[in-house]
């Protein structure tokens, strides 16, 4: 995310988005702007892990699958069946089964005007409510850069590959001389299929050595030494400089 999309993103029946998912509309702003605080160096890396921890505490809870239309079931996470929370605006979450659970504080605002997520069991999400910087994972988790980190080296590689002068040398404006979007764009795909036509010549060309046994051997590695190696075993000692004769009248 942008710095200017972090925080609160959207807001839908008194839900907010916080990158990406809906939470809590009693969420604390520490809470909500933890990525902010990280970037602009107010928090350690430590804290930060430690208030996304603690903000994931505050999910919306998915109640069904979505329909064929997209729309979802969700739930407060105070909310029956199971609350994880405990809150004075949903007082079925506030019992001696729920006394090891985190207390919401409830925002003033929220409290004089509680909206439907807070008196409502349920509520039904559309498809379009948040969904320009909706995820599906969490923002900063541990699935979250499993997949953003696989994702993006494959991106940048073939971006890296496609941009090689001696074949498709798709950042040269000078290999594509012509006017218009709607060109650029069909040029623009040509290369890309001849890109990925010869990632598709080289793994068979390597599958079919593989298989005839006649694999190219790679390259050995050239050693490098360090500056260790290049130091003298022993510095010579210096020789020593006999006096100046004593002046004579």
């Amino acid at each position: 995310y942008k710095s200017n999309q972090l925080g609160v993103q959207d807001s839908f029946g008194g839900m907010i988005q916080v990158e990406g998912a809906w939470y809590c509309a009693s969420l604390p702003e520490a809470l909500i702007n933890a990525t902010k605080d990280f970037r602009d160096g107010v928090i350690d890396e430590p804290l930060y892990r430690a208030r996304l921890k603690e903000r994931w505490g505050y999910l919306i809870l998915p109640k069904a699958r979505p329909d064929a239309d997209g729309h979802v079931r969700v739930r407060c996470p105070a909310a029956n069946p199971c609350p994880v929370l405990r809150c004075d605006l949903k007082p079925q979450s506030v019992s001696i089964k729920t006394q090891g659970k985190k207390r919401v504080l409830v925002r003033p605002e929220v409290q004089a005007h509680p909206p439907s997520i807070c008196t409502q069991q349920s509520l039904t999400v559309p498809p379009e409510a948040g969904a320009k910087l909706s995820q599906e994972l969490l923002y900063q988790s541990d699935r979250w850069h499993a997949h953003y980190a696989t994702l993006r080296n494959s991106v940048e590689g073939f971006n890296g590959f496609i941009k090689d002068g001696a074949h498709e040398a798709l950042d040269d404006a000078e290999r594509r001389r012509v006017r218009g979007v709607a060109a650029q764009s069909v040029f623009v795909a040509f290369l890309v299929l001849a890109a990925n036509m010869r990632k598709i010549a080289s793994a068979l060309a390597e599958l079919a050595a593989v298989k005839s046994g006649k694999v190219r051997r790679l390259p050995r590695r050239r050693r490098t030494l360090s500056i260790e190696s290049w130091w003298p075993e022993a510095v010579p000692a210096a020789k020593a400089t006999p006096p100046d004769p004593p002046l004579t009248a």
